[in-house]
């Protein structure tokens, strides 16, 4: 079963009758269990949900789970469980789970790596001499399998600690910037920032592993593909990137997720 979303908008709040829109978020702003896959919450868009299953459009800027010093997040401004997590700048498909058992069921799926995952991500390349850049010299098609390490000072460690795998497909190319699709066969901690940033293509936004400061980082989660008895099988899911995302690209993305087919 494959489910996409049309929704460009993060948030949408307070929708009208006259805009044939529904509110359907309860008085306590959480999402109500019984709306249907598409409509808009005050807090952000249900791309898929069933009786154990809730998928969503991530809006960037809120953390997946509560940050240690507080404050909101999905997991608290939703009510349901995490399944998986994605960075609080990163926007794009995150899997809650309603019951216990769902969770139960995506947690083991992922242990297993039978959960397959794609990035949409805006990577620049840093002038060098002669006139080529960094970015250019990155292949159509490649990885990278750095292990990554410890939490220090705001990022990972590359090249010592966990076994860690990235593949990825240049989809577009403009002057020293870089559309890319990246598929993480592993799950690790900023894999995705740090295996692009090490192979020379840091992401927009992304100053931790050396791209260059932007109010908004250019990394999306394009779409998951899960097992899911519920939707037959395997569910699929793709969202189009947000404004920002596509404001700092500088043209439309008109691409659909090879990885996905």
């Amino acid at each position: 079963m494959k489910v996409s979303s049309d929704f460009t908008s993060a948030v949408v709040s307070n929708w009208s009758a006259e805009s044939g829109s529904r509110h359907v978020s309860d008085s306590t702003g959480r999402v109500r269990a019984d709306i249907s896959p598409g409509y808009v919450t005050d807090v952000y868009p249900v791309l898929y949900q069933d009786r154990h299953l809730q998928v969503i459009d991530k809006p960037a800027g809120i953390p997946t789970i509560p940050p240690r010093t507080g404050g909101m997040s999905i997991a608290t401004e939703s009510g349901l469980l995490v399944c998986h997590r994605l960075d609080t700048d990163t926007s794009g498909v995150l899997v809650l789970a309603k019951s216990a058992a769902g969770q139960r069921l995506i947690s083991v799926a992922f242990e297993e790596r039978r959960v397959r995952k794609g990035y949409l991500a805006h990577g620049v390349g840093a002038p060098l001499a002669g006139g080529s850049t960094l970015v250019a010299a990155l292949p159509d098609e490649g990885s990278c399998t750095l292990a990554l390490g410890e939490w220090q000072r705001g990022r990972v460690q590359i090249g010592r600690g966990r076994s860690a795998e990235t593949r990825w497909s240049v989809r577009d190319r403009r002057e020293n910037h870089l559309l890319i699709e990246a598929f993480p066969l592993t799950g690790r901690t900023h894999q995705v920032r740090a295996h692009l940033s090490a192979s020379g293509a840091p992401l927009w936004g992304d100053e931790a592993y050396g791209g260059p400061a932007a109010p908004s980082l250019g990394l999306h989660a394009w779409w998951i593909e899960l097992p899911w008895p519920n939707a037959g099988d395997r569910l699929l899911i793709v969202t189009p990137p947000p404004p920002a995302f596509v404001e700092a690209w500088g043209a439309p993305i008109g691409l659909t997720p090879t990885g996905a087919a």
